[in-house]
């Protein structure tokens, strides 16, 4: 059994493709002086064919998923990045290398940098950039790799990486499972098997020596593990929670009508997070009341220009009309120093994730912040609609954000364009600063969301996606309990309502934990845990969940923690938590 990232769940059992996608080999030659230009001219060449590959697939790529076209953008900026291109033109020149070997050098030189990164966003900018870069020297070489469109029976695919030509060109018919040495949640494999509900376990390491085509393979994406050859006990075992889960989601979805209502009536509004437009639909069959965080990021990381008020306007009243009647909570910009935005920021950070984001960047750049807000203000016409700051950490931040707003609403007045006066705002509780003045925060604020994946990384202080200390990122660590209650209290008593918008909302083992440690009024997660989340609440008590929650804050150890709230959970609900019983059916 070969343990990775869980990125879509269910399980797949089928034999194995192992797709090769091996490193090409490059070996350093020299360049006699006189044909110097002519190699910066191959390489400029080179990337132009990389370009119009990815503009190709583009085309292709929004069929599937819009969120997954604009990684294909993404992909093309990495390709326009002046430092890249410059920095092996700079070494062809200096060394009077050939081309593939002076952009390997820079690739490593960036991989350098992205690994001293302690920011989950940017750190999985180095896959993408890896990816990026060895298309360019395939094409320079001239290398041809076996395609997947001419698949016709069903597979498990098995391979190092997917390139995004891959799994556009792939047949999705055939494609059972997947399986891959790297990636992660956010990857563009991600994406795919995500957005065709394929189950597929990324970053296994060196796994595919273990592997052949033709064997039989289980990818157990609830576990993030994959079994290679397994014995008839462990195939039937595999088969049942196969069969039991697809009964188990097909009976979430039944009940998608039904109100998110604890046994002793507490309500609570579970809603999604999204990147796009598109996912509105998504949210919609999963039963959302709404989007409590609209992340606008890739609004910014798709543009080859930043976008103007009236296309941020445009894009916003499309999402709030989508969503009509329930709200839309629009965040401001949230991103730091990363170089695909240095149309934003060109000054270079050493540790980004501590450096000029979230509001910070906004306050810094003003007018990129008046025209976020004037296009929020605007669509907030068409629907219930909230702004939302990110990485609060003192009050003056929100005051001055607020200063701003103000100012948005008056020069809207004076132009005569129409918007709801009083729009709710919010700031985001993900630093511990903002944690431990909350209060003096809600003075500001209508309402707050605890973005639990970064408050958890700076309170621990621990890089999650760091093999080092991935092990001490631990959501039920005792601090992080108490943090969240003391927050919970805090806007309680202030009367004041309180969202979680991290991954810790979305997970059905916390929802019971959450919902004792204080009054949440919205959980807001990725569209497809919404009915596993929404099935514990009804199954449980509000009396139950502080009995448990009290119990979890007298423990002194993360470990201890972890292992109470695991068995309450699987006691109280095996059938959704029990991996034994593989999701029996609801008796």
């Amino acid at each position: 059994m070969y343990s990775g990232i869980a990125v879509y769940s269910g399980v797949a059992i089928w034999q194995a493709y192992l797709l090769d996608r091996s490193r090409v080999c490059v070996i350093k030659h020299s360049i006699p002086e006189s044909e110097i230009e002519g190699e910066i001219k191959r390489l400029r060449d080179a990337i132009e064919k990389s370009k119009a590959q990815m503009r190709d697939l583009k085309q292709r790529a929004s069929s599937i998923a819009d969120k997954y076209a604009i990684i294909l953008d993404t992909y093309t900026l990495l390709l326009e990045d002046d430092i890249l291109i410059n920095e092996t033109i700079e070494t062809i020149r200096r060394e009077h290398s050939n081309a593939e070997w002076a952009l390997t050098v820079t690739l490593e030189k960036f991989t350098n940098l992205f690994n001293n990164i302690n920011d989950d966003y940017l750190k999985a900018k180095k896959d993408d950039l890896d990816l990026v870069v060895h298309g360019v020297i395939k094409n320079l070489i001239g290398h041809h790799q076996e395609s997947l469109e001419d698949i016709d029976e069903p597979v498990i695919i098995i391979t190092h990486e997917l390139s995004p030509s891959d799994t556009i060109l792939m047949s999705k018919s055939y494609i059972l499972g997947m399986a891959t040495e790297v990636g992660g949640k956010t990857s563009h494999v991600g994406i795919f098997a995500s957005a065709l509900g394929i189950p597929a376990v990324v970053g296994l390491g060196d796994f595919n020596r273990f592997v052949n085509s033709g064997d039989t393979v289980i990818i157990d994406g609830i576990q993030g593990e994959v079994i290679v050859q397994p014995d008839k006990e462990r195939l039937r075992h595999y088969r049942k929670k196969q069969q039991n889960y697809q009964r188990y989601e097909k009976t979430l979805l039944k009940d998608i009508g039904l109100t998110a209502e604890t046994l002793d009536g507490e309500m609570v509004q579970l809603m999604a997070n999204i990147e796009t437009l598109h996912e509105v639909k998504t949210v919609r069959k999963y039963g959302g009341k709404g989007i409590g965080l609209y992340r606008t990021e890739f609004l910014y990381l798709a543009a080859n220009t930043l976008p103007t008020e009236d296309e941020l306007y445009s894009n916003f009243k499309k999402v709030v009309q989508a969503m009509e009647p329930y709200p839309v909570v629009i965040r401001t910009l949230d991103i730091g120093a990363d170089k695909q935005l240095r149309k934003i920021n060109d000054t270079p950070e050493d540790n980004p994730a501590l450096g000029l984001r979230g509001i910070r960047l906004s306050l810094a750049q003003p007018d990129l912040l008046m025209n976020q807000l004037k296009g929020i203000l605007r669509a907030s016409l068409y629907g219930k609609t909230k702004i939302l700051y990110p990485m609060v950490s003192s009050v003056e931040e929100v005051v001055e954000a607020n200063k701003y707003l103000e100012q948005a609403k008056e020069e809207l007045k004076n132009a005569q364009i129409p918007f709801h006066d009083d729009i709710p705002v919010g700031a985001m509780i993900e630093t511990p600063a903002a944690a431990l003045i909350v209060d003096r925060i809600l003075e500001e604020v209508d309402y707050i969301s605890i973005g639990t994946n970064d408050l958890i990384q700076y309170v621990l202080a621990v890089d999650r996606i760091n093999e080092n200390v991935a092990h001490l990122y631990q959501p039920f660590h005792p601090a992080v309990l108490r943090i969240l209650k003391d927050v919970f209290a805090k806007a309680e008593s202030m009367g004041k309502p309180v969202s979680i918008c991290g991954e810790l909302g979305g997970d059905p083992m916390a929802t019971f934990l959450l919902l004792g440690l204080g009054k949440v009024h919205e959980l807001s997660m990725e569209p497809h845990s919404i009915p596993k989340v929404k099935n514990i609440l009804r199954k449980m008590t509000l009396k139950e969940a502080r009995a448990l929650a009290d119990h979890a804050l007298s423990l002194s150890t993360s470990e201890e923690v972890n292992r109470f709230i695991n068995s309450e959970m699987r006691n109280r609900f095996p059938s959704d938590f029990d991996r034994d019983l593989a999701f029996d059916e609801k008796k």
